[in-house]
């Protein structure tokens, strides 16, 4: 259920930006952004293969922490997501962000209550099956240490 070079090379540059800022929201979801959310963050994103320039890859990740700035309200974060679903094409995608975002949320143990909500938006939002739902929940515990 891992994103993988595929998954990018079969993206624009706007799919992939969306990659980017769906993963960048749930570093902010709670408001506060800590230092050990930002390695893990920093972590999983230089892992990934986006087929891109470290130039590139510093310049998106840029314009993508402007935006997460601009994002104050509820309904401009409900707004913001809706757009993501409209850039990251396909479900089977959708699923592996949506993974990925879910990894990086319980990486700490803890699922903060607007990790949750950011985390059930993006279910509605990309259009995922609650049965697609416990495929992915059950896969971030089977990845998650321990289990």
């Amino acid at each position: 259920m891992q994103l993988e070079a595929s998954d990018f090379a079969a993206l624009d540059d706007s799919g992939k930006l969306a990659v980017l800022e769906a993963l960048m929201l749930v570093v902010y979801a709670d408001g506060k952004v800590t230092p050990d959310e930002i390695r893990r963050f920093d972590g999983i994103v230089t892992a990934l293969p986006w087929g891109v320039g470290q130039d590139v890859l510093k310049a998106l990740l840029q314009g993508a922490n402007q935006r997460m700035a601009t994002l104050t309200t509820p309904v401009a974060i409900s707004d913001f997501v809706s757009n993501l679903a409209t850039r990251l094409p396909g479900a089977e995608l959708r699923e592996k962000v949506l993974f990925t975002m879910a990894m990086m949320a319980a990486a700490d143990d803890v699922l903060h209550p607007f990790e949750r909500n950011l985390l059930g938006l993006c279910v509605v939002s990309f259009n995922i099956t609650s049965d697609r739902v416990k495929a992915i929940r059950a896969a971030v515990d089977a990845a998650r240490p321990g289990n």
